[in-house]
């Protein structure tokens, strides 16, 4: 008997949530640059994970009583709000602090990568119909 966890359409979306989390929560052992304020290896990270899994978002959403189009806002503003919550938490773990350039770069990542997916997946069409 397989489990129904395993095989939903959530998956990926709900251990993106939680993976992104518990790496934004995590104290970090490297000293802050401030000449990182607006471009760093960090902007870098949150533009990428945030794409990744805003896309995973949007996939979970698709398959439910939401279209394409629907699915690919959705994404975006919850990938958005988990990056303001994060960075509100990370404000209380020693070596992180909330950074606006962090969110907009989160933002930009699920904007490209979710453009990319609505394109891609926004005819109507779905992937084996």
């Amino acid at each position: 008997m397989q489990s129904r966890f395993r095989d939903s359409r959530w998956t990926a979306a709900i251990v993106g949530t939680v993976v992104l989390f518990v790496a934004s929560v995590v104290p970090s052992p490297l000293e802050r640059h401030p000449e990182w304020k607006w471009v760093g290896p960090d902007k870098v990270l949150h533009l990428v994970a945030h794409a990744v899994y805003a896309v995973a978002l949007a996939d979970a959403l698709r398959g439910g009583r939401f279209d394409e189009r629907q699915a690919a806002v959705l994404a975006v503003c919850g990938s958005t709000v988990h990056s303001l919550v994060t960075g509100r938490v990370q404000e209380r773990v020693p070596g992180r602090a909330f950074e606006v350039a962090d969110v907009l770069a989160s933002l930009l990542g699920a904007v490209l990568a979710v453009g990319g997916w609505y394109a891609k997946n926004g005819t109507g069409v779905r992937n084996g119909d």
